[in-house]
């Protein structure tokens, strides 16, 4: 009998046809399901559904939000509500808004109401002035909603009002008031980075708006696995602004927190964004204004250093500035090394910057000047001024999102004889002087000029801006500008910690 030998088949080949058909097929679900997300996206767009709501912060809640503006009793007027004039100015403007009117809303805080002074003297009035300079056949309203110490978080929901009351122009000016609070970001911090950023993207969608609308958010954080942005993990704000300053002891509890004042960048990021989408699903123009702040007059309010650095350490830069101090009338060049090796000592000391800032200013060295005086003011414990990181925020979110930005900044250095901005064009470490609220109408009513929203019909309408502005100061009695610097000393006392409040609360 003989044995049969089975003889292994030899493996097939693999069909290269069979192969691609798999691949396109997977390929052509993907696209598919990306279509139908497409489709449905769009469709949400052309009913408008899903649009952003101002309400929905993911990073703070309020316990309650009252309506900036109320009718008047004869009901023919919107004004600034009673219970809301501590923070702002009582403004009106027509419940009927008359054919031809252009109305623009300017959002922000102490400097846009033109503090320490007041509306009288701000940008937003001499805007309306330039405006119907430029075109006195129009009708022009410039609403002022500049609330003090406001920050952008509570802008947006003041924002998100003002789109009832048919607006043409929306301009928003803000930076210096992130960190006033106290706001504590921990539960939020605690989500990991990816799912903040995932959920910052989808919630720009208006299908996950609408979702989330319908099966309440609770549910849906649960979902994602990401209470902690949900409304249940929130802090809670009072619904007007209660800032540190305002209480004893407030200075006292500011200290360096790298990691706060991260999630502070990336919720004013989220804030500009919301006022972007709002503006856009109600295409109304948006125009942001990055302000100033004071760099060569101005020094820290509140310098720390570094936990790494040891005691000795620390006497040994207290020597360096005070021997840099000393040395600097006659020999400027070795009191900048001084403090430069100061500065590598510990680079987390603001006040080490700012001496820095100041002896560079002194040997002309301006460009090295300003980018000490920057630091300077990035590393004050006490961020009463917009800082570095929250500029290049706007900066981003309007070249993103295509929204036309004015860097005030810029506009008012030009006029400073260093290139550096002090006091020659502020009154204090923020709010700019009569001449620098001129300059910023000018830059805004500029910038209408050059887009099809405003067409200049008197050529010379700066030169008469200027000059009613003028006649507009002079007309002021003398109680309007004691009135000015009596605020201004008791600003200066409030931003160096002495307010005079009511003791802080110890923190839970």
């Amino acid at each position: 009998m003989i044995d049969t030998v089975e003889v292994p088949s030899r493996p097939t080949a693999p069909n290269p046809v069979k192969a691609t058909r798999r691949w396109l097929f997977r390929l052509a679900s993907v696209l598919c399901g990306l279509s139908l997300f497409g489709v449905i996206e769009l469709f949400c767009a052309a009913a408008d559904w899903g649009g952003a709501v101002a309400g929905e912060d993911p990073f703070v809640g309020f316990t309650s939000i009252r309506p900036l503006f109320e009718r008047t009793p004869a009901g023919d007027l919107f004004h600034t509500s009673p219970a809301r004039q501590r923070f702002f100015r009582d403004v009106s403007f027509s419940a009927k808004k008359p054919s031809g009117e252009f109305r623009i809303f300017v959002f922000g805080g102490s400097t846009v109401q033109g503090n320490p002074f007041s509306i009288e003297t701000s940008f937003p009035t001499y805007l309306q002035i330039a405006l119907h300079q430029a075109y006195p056949s129009r009708s022009w309203k410039v609403v002022n909603c500049g609330g003090v110490s406001y920050a952008s978080y509570r802008l947006v929901p003041v924002m998100q009002e003002c789109l009832n009351y048919q607006p043409d122009l929306f301009v928003f000016c803000e930076g210096h008031n992130e960190f006033l609070e106290d706001v504590s970001y921990a539960e939020v911090r605690q989500t990991p980075v990816v799912v903040q950023q995932g959920y910052s993207l989808l919630s720009r969608l208006r299908s996950f708006r609408l979702l989330q609308q319908a099966v309440r958010r609770p549910l849906l954080s649960a979902a994602f696995e990401m209470p902690r942005i949900g409304e249940p993990g929130k802090p809670l704000l009072h619904g007007e602004v209660d800032t540190l300053l305002d209480h004893d002891g407030g200075l006292e509890a500011y200290h360096r927190d790298d990691q706060h004042a991260g999630t502070v960048h990336q919720h004013f990021r989220s804030n500009l964004q919301r006022m972007i989408d709002m503006c856009h699903s109600q295409a109304v123009p948006l125009l942001m204004v990055l302000p100033p702040s004071n760099l060569s007059d101005c020094p820290p309010f509140k310098s720390e250093y570094s936990a790494a650095t040891s005691k000795g350490a620390r006497a040994t830069i207290q020597g360096m500035l005070k021997e840099a101090r000393e040395i600097s009338l006659r020999d400027v060049r070795q009191a900048i090394n001084i403090v430069q090796q100061a500065t590598a000592i510990d680079r987390r000391f603001a006040f080490s910057w700012y001496e820095l800032g100041q002896l560079q200013l002194s040997a002309s060295e301006n460009s090295a000047a300003d980018n000490s005086f920057r630091r300077a003011r990035d590393e004050d414990i006490c961020p009463l001024r917009i800082t570095t990181p929250l500029e290049i925020a706007m900066q981003e979110a309007a070249a993103t999102n295509h929204v036309p930005l004015i860097n005030a900044h810029e506009l008012l250095r030009s006029r400073c004889p260093h290139g550096i901005i002090g006091e020659n064009v502020l009154v204090d470490h923020v709010h700019p002087s009569f001449r620098g609220h001129e300059d910023i109408a000018i830059a805004i009513a500029d910038w209408l000029l050059a887009t099809d929203l405003l067409t200049a019909a008197n050529a010379d309408w700066k030169l008469a801006m200027q000059r009613e502005c003028r006649t507009q100061l002079q007309s002021l009695d003398d109680l309007y500008f004691l009135r000015g610097r009596r605020a201004l000393e008791t600003l200066k006392l409030w931003a160096a910690g002495r307010s005079g409040g009511p003791p802080l609360l110890q923190r839970p």
